[in-house]
């Protein structure tokens, strides 16, 4: 691909990214706030938020398993269905006045379809990456986390003199410009070569004939539980942020603060993946991710004022942000071309079911305990997450042809 076709493709992505993380905003983060606005108590609210996570367990790797088995049909096919079914639960909320089950029930879908996407935008980066494009995943998946906190600021000032009932409408609006967007992304032309990031060598794949997909690629399981873990412990944090200052004597503007610390110090991770992957394998930068995870868990629960907690969550520069895009790498390296959404949805998936587990520990946790043993059940989280990586995640071997040549 020339550079001016290399520029396009970077700006539609990064765009692409930008406008669904912005999504994220009103629909997921401001969840609460909407549902209380209807009189959900926190309870209720606790299971739309699991309920939702569960629902997008079981859609991530059905879907990626379908797109897998069609080849014909384009990825961004999947994300135009699904947003489209997006728009139009939203315009019911909007619209149609129902009672707080149908909120729930249609709360639920737009949540999970809206998890849903996120691996199918990480296939379809890495197709143009695989077919020799410059694209950084990084660098757009950073232009999403500015337009995140950049939403987020806004809405909470908007929120202030407005009614929540906007947010749907603007959730909606939002899906909208996605959807325009999808549909003018072109189709990558030819097969997407399977190919490693700048600098670093991948041994070719040999079909392993009769396996199942996770006797095929060996550790990938275990690889998915450890996903599982740590971010047990990611979404503790990013849940009950507000009950783990609150005894520490922060106030609302201190929040709002370590929540901006954290979505500014993602940044240089994500912009500067590219050049990080060119001195350090995807392999390696999962376990250093899952060791600064440890670090970060225990800052928290050690944390004895605001500062401390401040200092953590600039962790969340060398946890979050790395572990995100070198995980999408990592499993796109190790899997077969037939595999990849697949390998990319079960490994979401694993991510959002470490959620759904850290909403319902949590929040039981926080009811029948406190905050520090909340704090205690996320560091032990971050433990297992870390060892779990250290003895799944391989080097440069690739699982698919060990496991021909050990005769697994």
């Amino acid at each position: 691909m020339d550079r001016s076709k290399d520029r396009s493709i970077s700006l539609r992505f990064g765009t692409l990214q930008g406008l669904y993380w912005m999504i994220f905003s009103p629909v997921s983060s401001f969840a609460s706030v909407y549902l209380l606005s209807k009189n959900f108590s926190n309870q209720n609210i606790g299971w739309v938020l699991a309920l939702n996570g569960i629902l997008a367990v079981l859609l991530q790797p059905s879907i990626g398993s379908l797109a897998d088995r069609t080849p014909q049909i384009p990825l961004k096919a999947y994300v135009i269905a699904i947003s489209v079914t997006c728009i139009l639960m939203l315009a019911a909320l909007v619209l149609l006045q129902v009672n707080w089950v149908w909120i729930a029930v249609l709360y639920v879908l737009i949540l999970a379809l809206l998890q849903t996407i996120q691996p199918l935008v990480n296939s379809m980066v890495y197709q143009y990456i695989n077919a020799g494009s410059s694209v950084s995943f990084g660098s757009t998946r950073a232009i999403g986390s500015i337009t995140f906190a950049v939403l987020s600021t806004v809405l909470g000032v908007w929120l202030n003199s407005h009614s929540p009932d906007t947010l749907p409408l603007i959730g909606g609006f939002i899906f909208v410009l996605l959807l325009v967007l999808v549909v003018f992304i072109p189709r990558v032309k030819g097969p997407a070569a399977v190919k490693a990031l700048p600098s670093q060598e991948t041994t070719p794949v040999k079909q392993v004939k009769g396996k199942s997909f996770f006797t095929k690629y060996g550790k990938f399981f275990v690889f998915l539980f450890g996903a599982c873990t740590l971010f047990v412990f990611q979404t503790l944090i990013n849940s009950y942020l507000v009950q783990i200052m609150t005894p520490l004597g922060a106030k609302k503007s201190a929040f709002g603060l370590a929540l901006t610390i954290g979505a500014v110090s993602e940044l240089p991770a994500f912009f500067g993946f590219t050049w990080i992957t060119r001195r350090m394998h995807v392999s390696k930068l999962i376990k250093l991710a899952g060791v600064f995870f440890v670090v970060r868990s225990l800052i928290f629960l050690f944390a004895r004022s605001v500062w401390a907690i401040y200092v953590g969550q600039v962790f969340q520069g060398l946890t979050f942000a790395v572990i995100i895009p070198a995980a999408v790498a990592y499993v796109d390296q190790i899997m077969e071309e037939g595999d990849k959404v697949k390998g990319q949805t079960f490994a979401t998936g694993a991510m959002t079911l470490g959620g759904v587990i850290s909403s319902l520990a949590g929040g039981w946790l926080l009811d029948h305990s406190s905050v520090h043993a909340t704090l205690i059940f996320g560091s032990i989280s971050a433990v297992i997450g870390l060892l779990l990586m250290i003895y799944s995640v391989r080097g440069k071997a690739d699982p698919v042809k060990a496991a021909a040549e050990s005769g697994e």
